[in-house]
């Protein structure tokens, strides 16, 4: 399956590439701290807390670094470019999903907004910004990152967890929302990649951003407040 990619047919190979690396990264989260106690039923109320804490930076910032790479990003990647910003608007309030899930579930922590990121989240949050403005193009490569965990485990290991907890679907809008929407976003995301104008050079800066954003990303799955 070419996913619409254009000519030279080694483009294809190279998307073909790159999707698998973009599975690589999903499955890896599979063997994160906090997914396993999730699996061996030993996920606990502070264990989702911890883990909502910790992506709030990140969801809150996601947007704002998706627009900087469409600010940076050559017209040569013009469908990319206007995706940036698309996208950047389609995200822009999901991190109230958070805020909301944390205290419908009886929160009593700090307030995130005046917070700092935990450290996993801070080296996430600026491997972002800094490939916004270094490659802007490839700030979609971590986008597909993202949802395709979404959208993989979204309905899988959040239902174990909810279970667990006796928790319903509106007290974790954040992951079941996502886990509807990454599936169809996933695939607008390798539709508009393979039907822009990538350089070997480029396809190449892809792999490279996917690979640090999984392992970024899965960092903050990792941490010791998992423990």
């Amino acid at each position: 399956e070419c996913f619409q990619c254009p000519p030279p047919p080694a483009a294809c190979e190279s998307i073909k590439s790159f999707r698998a690396e973009i599975q690589s990264q999903i499955e890896n989260l599979a063997s994160s701290r906090f997914l396993r106690k999730v699996r061996d039923g030993k996920g606990q109320m502070s264990d989702y807390h911890t883990l909502l804490s910790t992506l709030f930076h990140q969801t809150y910032s996601g947007p704002y670094t998706f627009a900087l790479a469409a600010a940076h990003c050559s017209w040569r990647h013009e469908r990319i470019k206007e995706y940036l910003l698309q996208h950047a608007e389609e995200e822009r309030t999901h991190w109230r999903w958070v805020l909301d899930d944390l205290t419908s579930t009886g929160y009593a922590g700090p307030n995130l907004r005046a917070s700092l990121p935990h450290p996993t989240t801070q080296a996430y949050i600026s491997f972002n910004e800094s490939t916004a403005q270094r490659h802007p193009f490839a700030r979609l490569a971590i986008a597909c990152v993202l949802e395709g965990i979404g959208a993989h485990y979204g309905q899988s290991e959040v239902r174990q967890l909810l279970g667990k907890l006796g928790l319903s679907p509106k007290q974790a809008t954040f992951f079941v929302s996502h886990g509807e929407t990454d599936k169809v976003h996933a695939e607008e995301l390798f539709e508009v990649i393979s039907s822009s104008d990538l350089t070997d050079d480029d396809w190449t800066i892809m792999a490279h951003t996917a690979r640090v954003a999984g392992t970024l990303y899965r960092s903050m799955y990792d941490h010791e407040g998992y423990a």
